[in-house]
């Protein structure tokens, strides 16, 4: 008869061994965090990462990851790897981008870079579509995935599970689209796909180029795709930049920078769009319109980041930095201010550091957070071997001073539009727009007043000029002079006239609406968190632009001429969410 003790002896060994796989897993998650988070001393770049900011935190996602290893010095080795965690910074209290301390949080999700973000402030969640493959990898099903924050630096990821799988399943993943949102809904222009976003493609880079835009509504899981053969000149956008801004009834997206293409985009024919006009669109009416813009433009430019803010002077304010461009073939160090209703362009005196490949996010209250990056050229597809200049990759820009430090500032003051802004509007800079139409116009001047920025408008100033001169003649001035007495004095008596008739009224109900002139405002929206979107959390999603299912050249589909094979579905079971869509 046997012993128990070798009765036991299997049960003991695949017990053992089991505690040995776990610790060998626990240690392999330990060294991915560890090299996702390498530390100040050791960072050396990160290259395509992307930031978000729910509530008192901010979370970087995506990328890679470049850092020294067996050493800190020159004679270390350097270390490039795919980021397979996300990480969080805090917010609520200061820091500088040396003593900041980055949190990992474990994740689900497929390793892509350059994805689309849309945050859903009501429940503190974020959504990834989109994005390429790092290195050898092939790219994963194309799925929607969501980040749900825990409010303490933390959270979990969840694939988000499609209602309309049948709309869904016709869009290809995009790389290089430019993305923005209202506060329900999410929007992205164009972009590429190639053998590295999508495994029905079998071109490579830049691959074919994406007209239509896409939009998903986060309430209720619908996707739509309409045209945008009235971008540009072939409907198609790469490597741009849009941002949602708070005018006209509806709200309007706007696109900035980047590249258009041909479908079958070549590099020989992929140009950068200028910034002479931008152009805009109506997502609620599918209208879309053009406006040109004036002041100190940046020169063309693909892969720069941008962040928007609420002036608090009826204005708006969207913030450039770096990019690369074709005019230098260099990545560029330097930071724009577009300034709305105005479309005007400014040029801070504080440059960054040359970077493309790069992410901003709006934090505090009047600050710009940059991360990451590389300082390549336009065809350089990696810097590696260049360290960043900024620890752990961390810019900070005070977008009211308009510079450049390495330090965030939890208490910093409120945002205030920067004194050369203020300046243009006091000057009088908005009676010399050309509005390409008094129906672009409608959607910016919400009445006839002309206050704007730090203060009143000045009718006989020209913004373009240093000098204010008077070019009445003396007769003119003496003549104004009598006459501005007589106004005054006529105008006091029909003011003492209007207050007795106001007595005599008093106690009479006010039945109608005074007819009165609106001080100039970009629409009903609050302009006071910077964190949300300006558009009403009650927009409903946009009406559709009804489109021939015969023309995929509109669409976010397989076009024609495109060489695609058909990729068998991934069955590989995965954490579903069971959360309603939203």
């Amino acid at each position: 008869m046997p012993s128990m003790k070798g009765l036991y002896m299997p049960f003991v060994l695949l017990l053992v061994l089991g505690c040995l796989g776990g610790i060998a897993n626990g240690a392999r998650h330990l060294a991915t965090r560890g090299a996702d988070n390498p530390g100040p001393d050791t960072f050396i770049r990160y290259q395509f990462p992307s930031v978000v900011v729910l509530g008192d935190y901010a979370y970087i996602d995506g990328g890679e990851i470049f850092s020294r290893v067996n050493g800190t010095g020159s004679e270390a080795s350097t270390s490039a790897h795919t980021v397979s965690t996300t990480l969080s910074l805090g917010l609520n209290q200061s820091w500088t981008n040396e003593t900041v301390a980055l949190r990992s949080i474990p994740k689900a999700a497929p390793l892509l870079s350059r994805q689309i973000y849309w945050i859903n402030h009501g429940i503190k969640t974020f959504y990834t579509w989109g994005g390429m493959a790092s290195g050898s990898a092939s790219p994963p099903a194309n799925e929607l995935w969501r980040f749900a924050a825990d409010g303490s630096g933390g959270g979990q990821w969840f694939q988000v599970p499609q209602g309309d799988y049948l709309d869904f399943s016709r869009l290809v993943r995009p790389v290089g689209a430019a993305f923005t949102q209202s506060a329900d809904v999410g929007y992205a222009l164009g972009g590429e796909v190639t053998s590295k976003t999508d495994t029905s493609i079998q071109k490579d880079d830049p691959g074919y180029a994406l007209p239509g835009l896409v939009s998903y509504n986060f309430e209720t899981g619908q996707w739509k795709n309409t045209s945008s053969a009235e971008y540009q000149g072939y409907g198609t956008s790469l490597n741009a930049r849009a941002e949602y801004v708070p005018f006209g009834p509806n709200g309007l997206l706007l696109f900035l920078g980047g590249a258009e293409a041909p479908v079958d985009a070549e590099a020989g024919n992929v140009d950068q769009i200028s910034w002479d006009t931008l152009t805009l669109h109506d997502p609620v009416t599918g209208k879309w319109y053009t406006q040109a813009t004036t002041g100190t433009r940046p020169p063309t430019v693909e892969r720069a980041c941008s962040v928007g803010i609420n002036g608090p002077n009826n204005t708006y304010e969207i913030f450039m930095y770096g990019g690369v461009s074709d005019h230098t073939g260099n990545a560029s160090s330097e930071v724009y201010v577009l300034s709305l209703p105005g479309f005007v362009f400014f040029k801070s005196t504080s440059d960054g550091t040359p970077r493309r490949d790069h992410d901003c996010a709006v934090v505090g209250k009047r600050q710009m957070l940059s991360v990451g990056g590389t300082d390549g050229g336009r065809d350089s597809n990696s810097s590696a071997a260049s360290p960043d200049p900024w620890k752990q990759g961390l810019g900070i820009f005070d977008m009211s001073k308009m510079e450049w430090t390495k330090s965030y500032d939890s208490g910093a003051a409120d945002y205030e539009s920067p004194a050369v802004l203020d300046e243009w509007y006091r000057r009088g800079g908005m009676d010399f727009v050309s509005w390409k139409s008094d129906e672009v116009k409608r959607l910016f001047i919400n009445g006839t007043s002309t206050t704007y920025g730090g203060g009143r408008n000045s009718p006989t100033s020209n913004p373009s000029d240093g000098t204010q001169q008077s070019t009445l003649p003396t007769g003119a001035i003496v003549g104004s002079t009598v006459g501005g007495v007589l106004v005054l004095t006529s105008a006091g008596v029909i003011i003492f006239s209007m207050l007795r008739r106001r007595k005599r009224r008093r106690h009479r109900p006010r039945n109608t609406i005074d007819s009165t002139i609106e001080e100039y405002r970009p629409e009903p929206w609050p302009k006071s968190d910077p964190w949300r979107s300006p558009t009403p959390g009650a927009m409903s999603s946009p009406t559709p632009v009804e489109i021939d299912d015969t023309t995929p050249v509109e669409m976010y589909t397989r076009h024609a001429g495109m060489n695609i094979t058909r990729a068998e579905l991934d069955i590989t079971p995965v954490e579903i969410d069971s959360k309603p869509v939203g």
